[in-house]
């Protein structure tokens, strides 16, 4: 309850104005001193809230009452973490001000560090049982919308030719998706921990809708329009996401600014058209495109399958080689906590493999080429050069 959280609270000030220098305290070796049963104290209390935290399944509702519960567990250890985080200053300084003495300034100091390992331990807890479930439980989520790009044929079909109207993917599928999750999970949590849940999600959320969309084929000049006016779509509704968050932070500055600069980056990707000079060579075309100034925003596999876009039917895409759905094959690449490093050479690896099995079958393409066959030719000399890149 309130009252036993001020409780501890209390405690923890009077334990620490044991040593309060105006109060006989003795000299400053006294505040670390002391500071050792409080440190001693969160540990238990982190033992007896990692056994209230109920475990949740990644393909479990994330609407349940553990999840509720475990949000609940969240708002208390934070609390703890700023009575713990404020109690040097409102023990030694808060009480005497306006005056102000060195002597109480280095006791706060010095009890503030022998703290730093109840604060450590306090966020490893709640990061490791509380915000990465979750986290993981709201991106497999966004990853199950995501896949309807695929599944529904969102940007295949031409508005044009039945004479409907363009919709927008993200409208329908996304922003409520993240509306949802900004009302449920963000609001409860405290701002400190909204910021990192906000952050991850937005992160993956940007590689997975990248990537899906660079995996679409074909991708005709109306399904390109559409896919860019839904990309600012898409960067409008994260950016309201990551501001419910609490964090001071903006899209453009999560995760070092990578994500958001692939989603940039992506716009003018999409109406990039160095193929349509029919002369160039295929290193020509590579040549040309390395030098784009938005290459080194995008990750390697992006350019690899929007590339194939753009190739012979015979050029098989990496998710059909592998025998996998597009989003299943995205989610290899892609991990539920926003980390893409790893899926990176396997992508590689596989473009590699495609292009091998399209030299095999090149022979019998003849005249029956629908696509540009030089695209097999660029991949293999991108490839090595976009990795070298990202490993610098």
């Amino acid at each position: 309850s309130r009252y036993d959280i001020a409780k501890i609270d209390s405690n923890i000030r009077e334990e620490l104005s044991l040593a309060d220098p105006r109060q006989g305290g003795g000299d400053f070796s006294m505040a670390t001193m002391i500071s050792d049963p409080i440190v001693s104290m969160v540990h238990e209390f982190c033992v007896l809230a990692k056994r209230a935290i109920s475990e949740i399944d990644e393909n479990e509702e994330a609407e349940t009452e553990a999840m509720a519960h475990n949000l609940k567990v969240a708002g208390v250890m934070s609390s703890l973490a700023s009575f713990v985080r404020n109690a040097p200053e409102n023990t030694y300084v808060n009480p005497y001000r306006p005056s102000q003495s060195p002597q109480h300034e280095e006791a706060s100091h010095s009890c503030r560090v022998a703290l730093l390992p109840a604060l450590q331990e306090i966020e490893s807890l709640v990061k490791n049982t509380i915000l990465t479930p979750l986290t993981r439980v709201l991106n497999s989520h966004v990853a199950t919308v995501m896949s309807k790009m695929h599944r529904s044929g969102a940007y295949l079909q031409d508005p044009r030719d039945d004479g409907s109207q363009a919709t927008s993917f993200v409208q329908i599928h996304l922003v409520d998706q993240f509306d949802k999750i900004a009302s449920v999970y963000l609001t409860p949590l405290p701002n400190e921990y909204a910021s990192i849940v906000a952050s991850t999600v937005a992160t993956f959320s940007i590689y997975s809708f990248v990537s899906n969309a660079a995996m679409i084929r074909p991708l005709g000049e109306a399904s390109r329009l559409r896919l860019t006016q839904d990309l600012a779509d898409f960067e409008l509704s994260l950016e309201q996401l990551v501001f419910k968050g609490g964090t001071s932070l903006s899209l453009s500055q999560i995760a070092g600014g990578k994500p958001y600069s692939e989603l940039r980056a992506m716009r003018q990707l999409l109406f990039w058209n160095m193929l349509d000079d029919k002369t160039l060579s295929p290193a020509e075309v590579a040549k040309a495109l390395l030098r784009e100034t938005w290459v080194k925003d995008v990750r390697p596999s992006t350019l690899f399958h929007f590339l194939f876009s753009f190739a012979p039917t015979l050029l098989t895409s990496p998710h059909h080689f592998k025998r996998m759905d597009a989003h299943q094959y995205v989610g290899a690449m892609i991990k539920l906590d926003g980390s893409v490093d790893d899926g990176e050479a396997s992508a590689w690896m596989t473009t590699m493999a495609c292009c091998d099995a399209y030299q095999q079958r090149e022979s019998v393409d003849g005249s029956m080429a629908d696509g540009d066959r030089r695209v097999g030719a660029i991949l293999m000399i991108l490839g090595p050069e976009l990795l070298r890149r990202r490993r610098q």
